[in-house]
């Protein structure tokens, strides 16, 4: 009963994010951030070179006399140009990882995490945590990434081995924009390698995401009572609810001019108050059990009890408790009071 193979209700979940609990891979984010930050240094790498060339040919043009204001120029200079170069490559990273967060999260804030937790220092746990399975998914990650860039790197030298040594023949320049080919390529290869490594890594963070909300059969039971209510509260509280009403019927039932019956399935009480009421009306109805006990009372109160199948069954059947008898109706129950009102006539006066 306590092995926890159910899903969890749509109620574990809400909690569980409440308390900071969400499908969240951070290999995603990083994994496109660094292909962002690669996309972006292929477009802007050359523009930034440009930046710095300026910068630097700014700076040796400056005179060698220097004065407080030749110096807060400098470091206005120094900072705008630092913020061209270096600004889109924050805008970028900060753009990435707020996407993929709120794709992953939604918006969620929470200080559940931060709360201090007894579990976080216990010894046992922090075990578990080290020879888990989440310990060893991460230590294979982490290898799988060592192997692939040495690969990746090796890949590159092999396959420009013959060229390296011909680039003593190049210009600075000329050997710099190879070399830098050559990274970017490995940068490229590294980054959509990282991908799918982040879709393997988003794929264990769910599987464990929905392994830690699974919920047993008692705790599922320990749900229905918090959401629903304690079943036999419940019905205690219906039972109770039950006899208040039959009560109070009871009490109205002192106020029925007459009491028609199946005889035996059915009792419907009729008031009629000509100077009150536009139309009779039903102050007590029941059937079987409910029914004797409405006809033992009417005879307590000294109420008419009047046999007629057809009228009862339908006004039990179209005619709640209070409410007016239908217009189609009217006729047969006319009849019923006119009787009712004659042998009240006949019966002699105490």
């Amino acid at each position: 009963m306590s092995e926890k193979n159910l899903k969890a209700t749509p109620r574990r979940r809400e909690e569980a994010r409440k308390k900071g609990q969400v499908l969240k891979s951070q290999e995603l984010v990083s994994a496109f951030m660094l292909l962002g930050f690669v996309a972006l240094l292929k477009y802007w790498l050359p523009l930034m070179l440009t930046k710095m060339q300026g910068l630097f040919n700014y700076v040796y043009s400056l005179p060698h006399e220097w004065s407080v204001q030749s110096v807060s120029v400098l470091m206005v200079n120094l900072i705008w140009v630092g913020i061209q170069i270096v600004g889109p490559i924050f805008i970028v990273g900060a753009l990435v990882a707020t996407g993929l967060n709120f794709l992953q999260v939604k918006s969620l804030f929470t200080i559940e995490t931060l709360k201090p937790q007894l579990s976080r220092i216990s010894l046992i746990n922090g075990a578990k945590r080290m020879f888990g399975v989440r310990a060893w998914v991460e230590l294979a990650k982490s290898l799988l990434k060592v192997i692939l860039i040495g690969y990746f790197l090796y890949a590159a030298i092999r396959d420009n081995l013959e060229v390296f040594p011909a680039l003593m023949q190049l210009s600075v320049a000329q050997g710099t924009v190879f070399i830098g080919q050559i990274l970017m390529s490995l940068a490229w290869k590294i980054s959509i390698s990282f991908i799918f490594i982040a879709i393997f890594d988003f794929l264990y963070q769910w599987w464990d995401y929905e392994k830690n909300l699974r919920m047993s059969h008692e705790e599922m039971k320990q749900e229905y009572k918090q959401t629903e209510g304690n079943p036999q509260i419940k019905g205690e509280i219906k039972r109770k609810q039950r006899a208040i009403a039959m009560s109070r019927m009871m009490q109205d039932l002192k106020k029925a001019d007459v009491v028609v019956t199946n005889p035996t399935h059915f009792a419907v009480a009729l008031c009629y108050n000509p100077e009150e009421n536009a139309a009779p009306y039903v102050v007590a109805k029941g059937a079987d059990q409910v029914a004797l006990r409405i006809r033992e009372h009417a005879k307590e109160y000294g109420i008419v009890i009047m046999e007629n199948k057809p009228l009862a069954r339908a006004l039990f059947a179209q005619v709640e408790i209070g409410q007016a008898v239908p217009a189609d109706l009217y006729k047969a129950v006319a009849e019923v009071l006119a009787f009712v009102y004659r042998l009240k006539k006949k019966r002699p006066t105490a």
